[in-house]
């Protein structure tokens, strides 16, 4: 079962990214085509692919980290609705982002690198908090959420004060890989990759924490240093990735629960399916809304693409889950 999901998973990922690079409002390319392009890669035709595979890559790095990031909080936490911005990440970087936006600055580089230090500083303001509440998964909850709201609040009354700058700022808040750059997705990559890594060298830890932190500290398991290692990993990824795309939604709530439903409930297998489900998910999201724009090259969010497609699809897997004794 495991393993056909898995070939499965990959034969989507296959064709999700072949799809994403050959379809689009500025033409359509067959296999043929597309090598033809590679090759001359001065021409239109060849400009437009270097950007759709830039724009492939950043969608598959967004989808796999924000997946591997909500599945290790969602084991952290033990709550399975845990999603990977619940410690109050993105509201960070989404308020550093619109400051920089409302100080004139007009430097992308400094966009990215802004909203990137603003997630990591929103995180060593959680920590602090929750270890002045003695550092417990609550704790962390409890700081993550409000810290969330309060810089969601700034960040709302900021925007105001921009100006003709709303209509960009309110774009990147609501989800898009449409300005992928190549130097920016190959930086965010590495970052993403990096926190992955350490979730992985994490991964007995948070399998041991199934039975319960008490068990697990029997077993030698250091949980609170364990807590502040998967809050860095993620918040590593989604400060990375909020900087690449805004704060994507969704996909790092459904796809550890789509993994959890075609490959079974076991850590291990998750690690593994998790992060395509969620590459698939957002190639799926971001080609619908190429084909939704036509040749007017319309751009929608891409959050509101992952949440049409994820709550229904949330709704089915709980309900399916219920029956069968998982929830």
């Amino acid at each position: 079962m495991y393993l056909a999901a898995l070939l499965l998973s990959v034969l989507l990922l296959f064709l999700f990214s072949y799809a994403s690079i050959a379809l689009g409002p500025f033409g359509s390319f067959s296999p043929a085509e597309l090598l033809k392009a590679l090759q001359e890669g001065d021409s239109l035709e060849g400009a437009v692919l270097h950007y759709r595979l830039w724009r492939t890559a950043a969608a598959i790095a967004v989808g796999a980290g924000l997946a591997m990031a909500g599945l290790a909080l969602q084991r952290l936490l033990n709550n399975p609705l845990v999603d990977p911005y619940i410690l109050g990440i993105s509201s960070g970087s989404a308020l550093a982002y619109v400051i920089t936006l409302a100080l004139g600055i007009n430097i992308p580089v400094l966009w990215y690198l802004s909203t990137f230090l603003g997630g990591i500083s929103t995180l060593a303001l959680v920590l602090l908090l929750a270890a002045a509440l003695g550092l417990s998964n609550l704790s962390l909850l409890v700081a993550g959420v409000s810290l969330s709201y309060m810089f969601s609040g700034v960040t709302i009354v900021l925007i105001q004060l921009l100006g003709d700058k709303i209509p960009m700022a309110v774009a990147w808040l609501f989800g898009t890989v449409a300005y992928a750059r190549p130097d920016v997705t190959a930086s965010v990559a590495f970052l993403s990759l990096l926190g992955i890594l350490i979730i992985l060298a994490l991964s007995p830890q948070l399998e041991s924490l199934l039975l319960g932190e008490e068990v697990s500290a029997a077993h030698g398991v250091k949980v609170e240093a364990v807590r502040v290692m998967v809050a860095v990993a993620t918040s590593l990824i989604v400060s990375s990735l909020v900087a690449l795309a805004g704060p994507v939604g969704f996909i790092g709530l459904v796809a550890p629960w789509l993994a959890r439903f075609v490959g079974g409930a076991g850590f291990y297998r998750l690690l593994l399916l998790a992060p395509i489900m969620g590459a698939v998910t957002a190639l799926g999201a971001d080609v619908t809304i190429r084909l939704l724009g036509g040749q007017s090259g319309a751009e929608l969010p891409l959050t509101a693409i992952t949440s049409l497609m994820g709550a229904p699809l949330l709704f089915y897997l709980t309900t399916k889950a219920r029956e069968v004794g998982g929830l």
